[in-house]
């Protein structure tokens, strides 16, 4: 159940006002099976704040959404909403991926009363605003009749109905398809920020957590690896458990020498203060660009190359056996073995140590 507050839709000074809940995770462990799925979890949440979580499968976000949600418990540490703990805390709303519904009910039915539990003055109203900030057409269909996407969006907007002031949203999109998914994400978010909603937000796909998150949060192996701006996070290059979850990225031959990195004949200032020595110089693939034959770089053989709509990505093999991964122009069609050449952009440059 969650916590309700009556509002008047009409009024945007109630329906808006940012409201939401702290949460805060201390020391949180979680095994199950004799597995370990979380260990020693620590995280702040402001209220209103949206936090993304990404990790490859099986790095236990969706444990700790259900941690929040109070549908399993820690087996230490403590889990606190709004200052309180356990049975006294507030339920946290929930949208997952595949929720189970009643086979019999209308969609709009079950909004329509979820806004009048709330105490929406108009829930017919609102209802009507719900379905189409969510896209949620067909809204007089049997819930279990509803596409699997339609079903996501009638999930969401039947949450919002409840005026809940801290959600959970574990890979709620990910059955609509990229345009409609992208449409949605950001209605959706907009709604939240305006009712200053505590969102947790759980994903595969690491743009869409970019996208949406206040904070983003990296997990791996039942740890936070990384949490900060998406920004912040998605230039930790250097370190692999968090740069390969946000995409590829290629590590290359580097000679450091005081505050320059030499690479393919080029210097680069570098990010932060390195030993001199040789090094790896870690790029993502924006960061690598195609030059002329007699530019500055290193030659290059191409590997195989995809078209990404609006842009392609190809991966390249270097003269020194580097396999470096470049996004380039959507209409340069690079044919497998074609000879290119290749330079890093003028940025200052991440490295790592050899080994």
């Amino acid at each position: 159940m969650v916590a309700i507050v009556p509002v008047d839709p009409s009024s945007s000074a109630d329906a808006r006002r940012p409201s939401g809940w702290t949460i805060s995770l201390r020391a949180v462990s979680r095994d199950r099976a004799g597995t370990a799925i979380l260990r020693d979890v620590d995280l702040e949440i402001d209220a209103g704040r949206i936090v993304a979580f990404v990790g490859p499968s099986g790095c236990g976000a969706s444990t700790l959404l259900r941690l929040v949600t109070g549908a399993e418990r820690p087996d230490s540490g403590t889990v606190e909403i709004e200052g309180r703990t356990g049975p006294a805390a507030p339920r946290v709303a929930e949208v997952r991926d595949r929720a189970a519904v009643a086979r019999f009910g209308r969609a709009r039915a079950a909004i329509v009363a979820a806004s009048r539990h709330a105490g929406v003055v108009d829930p017919a109203g609102e209802t009507e605003r719900l379905c189409a900030l969510m896209g949620l057409g067909g809204a007089d269909r049997s819930v279990h009749r509803l596409s699997h996407g339609d079903r996501q969006r009638w999930a969401i907007a039947r949450v919002l109905a409840t005026r809940p002031r801290a959600l959970v949203l574990d890979d709620a999109l990910a059955a609509l398809h990229t345009t409609a998914r992208a449409q949605t994400r950001d209605a959706l978010i907009r709604e939240l920020r305006e009712r200053g909603v505590t969102t947790l937000w759980a994903t595969r796909d690491t743009a869409e957590a970019a996208a949406v998150a206040d904070e983003l949060v990296v997990m791996d192996a039942g740890r936070i690896v990384a949490a900060g701006g998406p920004d912040e996070v998605y230039a930790r290059v250097a370190d692999a458990a968090v740069a390969e979850v946000l995409g590829p990225v290629s590590a290359v031959p580097g000679i450091v020498e005081g505050a320059v990195v030499e690479v393919w004949g080029q210097e680069l200032p570098l990010a932060e203060a390195a030993h001199d020595g040789h090094c790896e110089v870690v790029v993502r693939p924006e960061q690598v660009v195609l030059v002329a034959p007699d530019s500055p770089g290193t030659d290059a053989v191409v590997e195989e190359s995809t078209f990404l709509g609006s842009v392609r990505r190809s991966t390249v093999r270097t003269a020194d056996g580097s396999r470096v991964v470049v996004e380039h122009a959507p209409e340069l069609k690079l044919e497998d073995r074609a000879a290119v050449r290749i330079a890093l952009a003028p940025v200052p440059a991440t490295v790592r140590p050899i080994g």
